[in-house]
């Protein structure tokens, strides 16, 4: 049986009145931007796409990439914006790209950008469905002062999300991690000499992989509200898993998502970031693109770090009772 479909669904619980968020959290190219658009059919809600993205969204710090909150530390600049995202205040053309509302959906590019100027061209629904690439480190954060915020963490085998990367020209800076004391001390500190010893481009992906997703694995088995969902299992069969997904979040399943995910699977026109493309392809198409001693490097900087994840090293990962899915609703053991 399934973990996320046997949870426990008393954390769902909202009131009626209450405006809900669910936050879709991932490193860039792990699988968010599939995963957040089939999400965002929800009865009730509107999709905000990267509000924490400082290349597109005015007045997000660089810095924000490796912040590092928790319940016990906190940043107002950071505070600032995650909390109006959270309420569904940060509408901009690039956030609203997928869900813009009936007034400026004919519209493309500059068309779209007046709602930047009278925002509330942007008719949006009461609930806020909101997808975050920079906030990795700051999960416990979200936990602490926006815990009415439902966490969805997508996870994906690094190849396959580092080949991405790399197809890219994103250099993954592992050493990035090693700047913030805070972080070695409640987490890293074993593992200090390890990280500082990759060098090429594979032992650097595995180190910042791995580093982050065991920073999430321990504070996830902490915070039990927190659901862990392996992209590639969506893949596997994305028809029958999603409606579990839905359910776990407490979300409406309807046709409108069933034939966004039909529709999506095909060949594409290989645009960086188009959601339509053959789904089952997605979950192991790096090991025809990666040499074997690239995805040797990356394997020899993620398993010192013995993360639940992934066995093996392959994408067809499997559950904590050793039966698949690889879909992880609580990072328990």
């Amino acid at each position: 049986m399934d973990q996320l479909e046997t949870g426990d669904h008393r954390a769902m619980a909202t009131a009626p009145d209450e405006r809900r968020c669910i936050i879709v959290a991932g490193f860039p190219r792990s699988g968010t931007s599939w995963v957040g658009k089939c999400l965002s059919f929800a009865p009730g809600f509107t999709y905000y796409r990267e509000p924490d993205n400082y290349h597109h969204v005015r007045g997000v710090e660089k810095r924000f990439t490796y912040l590092y909150l928790t319940a016990e530390h906190d940043d107002p600049a950071y505070r600032h914006l995650m909390t109006r995202a959270c309420t569904g205040q940060v509408a901009t053309a690039f956030t609203m790209k997928h869900d813009p509302g009936p007034l400026l959906r004919p519209f493309r590019g500059p068309g779209r950008a007046v709602g930047e100027r009278w925002p509330s061209l942007f008719l949006r629904r009461r609930h806020v469905l909101v997808k975050l690439v920079f906030a990795n480190l700051n999960l416990a954060w979200f936990s602490a002062n926006l815990p009415e915020a439902r966490q969805l963490y997508v996870l994906r085998h690094p190849c396959g999300q580092f080949e991405s990367w790399q197809r890219l020209g994103w250099e993954p800076k592992p050493e990035r991690l090693l700047e913030n004391p805070r972080l070695i001390a409640d987490h890293l500190q074993p593992f200090v000499d390890l990280i500082r010893s990759a060098r090429g481009y594979w032992e650097r992906a595995g180190a910042l992989w791995a580093a982050t997703i065991y920073v999430i694995h321990r504070q996830t088995q902490a915070d039990p509200r927190r659901l862990i969902v392996a992209h590639e299992w969506l893949c596997r069969d994305p028809l029958r898993r999603f409606p579990v997904l839905y359910r776990r979040l407490g979300l409406d399943w309807g046709p409108e998502t069933e034939r966004f995910i039909r529709d999506s699977d095909r060949e594409g026109d290989d645009r960086t970031y188009s959601v339509v493309r053959p789904i089952a392809k997605q979950i192991d198409k790096w090991k025809t693109r990666l040499r074997p001693e690239d995805i040797d490097a990356c394997r020899a900087f993620v398993e010192p770090f013995a993360l639940p994840y992934y066995p093996a090293f392959e994408p067809f990962a499997k559950s904590f009772s050793g039966e698949e899915p690889p879909a992880v609703a609580r990072a328990s053991r």
